[in-house]
């Protein structure tokens, strides 16, 4: 799996459906990650790597665990979806996920959650 090749499809759909609430994007050219700034200082972090594992963290605010992180990562939590899961904006449960690691599928559904959690 090519983490960077992941992470320029990832920005290309990023700028191409939400460019009007992003104030910065950068695409880090030493590590595979990706930083999104949203106008309204939400920071979003997409990483890739070549094992095939991914992480998307939401970072609302300075304040302890008021994030939010899909990823796949680690395989000890016991969700239907597992390895892929969701820790909880709050970072007190981990619950399915409905990614699976493929930017098509997974940034228009991230985003969505991060405008669902800004209506909240």
């Amino acid at each position: 799996m090519d983490s960077r090749k992941n992470l320029e499809l990832a920005r290309k759909i990023i700028i191409k459906e939400y460019n009007t609430l992003i104030r910065e994007i950068i695409l880090d050219k030493d590590r595979p990650v990706l930083k999104i700034v949203f106008h309204i200082e939400i920071f979003l972090y997409i990483r890739y790597n070549y094992y095939g594992e991914y992480s998307y963290c939401v970072i609302f605010s300075p304040n302890p665990d008021d994030q939010m992180r899909f990823d796949n990562y680690d395989d000890i939590w016991d969700v239907k979806t597992r390895p892929h899961h969701f820790h909880v904006r709050g970072m007190q449960s981990v619950v399915h996920s409905p990614m699976s690691g493929e930017p098509n599928d997974d940034i228009p559904i991230l985003l969505k959650y991060v405008l669902d959690s800004i209506k909240k």
